[in-house]
């Protein structure tokens, strides 16, 4: 989900109600087209919460604009993809196509799991999918989840009245992790997780992720940056608030 800092909302602002979150172009979607069309991918939205206005941004494409923009231009071949946050199979989708890999997903939100695997199959993903919180360290480890009207905010730390029972998975029980060199995070809050242990992932050399504004502040954005330069992954690419980092000794593979 988009977030933005201060300057890109009043730069944005205009263009974000006007087609990504639009009442009148949302209530037309879901009325009358109700699913989701990109390239010659079709996704069905049975079993999402979404609020109304956001169905506006599957009529502009501006669902996932951020992410999408920096996967098509940076995904190739040799990236093989683990995807935090399964959605309704869009990433995923994207990911598989555009590296012909199978990818590896971990979406935590178990209303949606059913659809999101109809999506794939459908969209004809090579996937393996874990209905769980990938754990990359048992110090983080959270027992709970939190959902709302709104799917595309569950999280683990937007807090609401709806708590569910997080099921987690340790990523020494994952069979074949290390075949996989490539992260794409899109869950709301949890790149900080990822990145401060991302030393346990050896074979990765490629991280996506998405900054939430809304959770983190610009301190602890700075902090997960310093973490990555640390560990010699630095800054190839990025759009709004999503980024492209890469292991040094990999920026300048093609």
């Amino acid at each position: 989900m988009i977030s933005f800092n201060l300057l890109s909302k009043f730069l944005m602002f205009p263009l974000y109600y006007i087609f990504h979150y639009n009442i009148i172009f949302g209530w037309f979607h879901k009325k009358y087209i109700k699913i989701f069309k990109y390239r010659n991918f079709i996704f069905n939205l049975n079993d999402f919460e979404i609020p109304l206005p956001f169905h506006s941004s599957f009529i502009f494409k501006t669902y996932e604009l951020n992410d999408r923009i920096l996967l098509e231009k940076n995904l190739t071949k040799k990236h093989k993809c683990i995807i935090i946050g399964g959605g309704i199979g869009f990433v995923p989708t994207i990911a598989n196509k555009l590296t012909r890999n199978k990818v590896l997903i971990f979406e935590i939100n178990k209303k949606i799991i059913n659809n999101l695997k109809l999506n794939l199959k459908n969209n004809k993903v090579q996937y393996t999918i874990f209905n769980n919180n990938l754990l990359l360290n048992n110090k983080d480890k959270q027992k709970y989840y939190y959902s709302s009207h709104n799917f595309l905010a569950t999280s683990m730390y937007r807090k609401t009245s709806k708590k569910l029972k997080l099921n987690n998975l340790n990523y020494k029980k994952i069979k074949d992790l290390s075949n996989f060199n490539t992260l794409v995070i899109d869950g709301e809050g949890i790149e900080k997780h990822y990145i401060e242990n991302i030393h346990v992932l050896k074979k990765i050399k490629y991280i996506f992720f998405e900054f939430h504004n809304d959770i983190f502040s610009n301190i602890e954005k700075e902090k997960i940056f310093k973490i990555l330069n640390k560990k010699k992954f630095f800054l190839k690419n990025k759009f709004i608030n999503s980024y492209y980092f890469i292991k040094s000794s990999y920026l300048n593979d093609k």
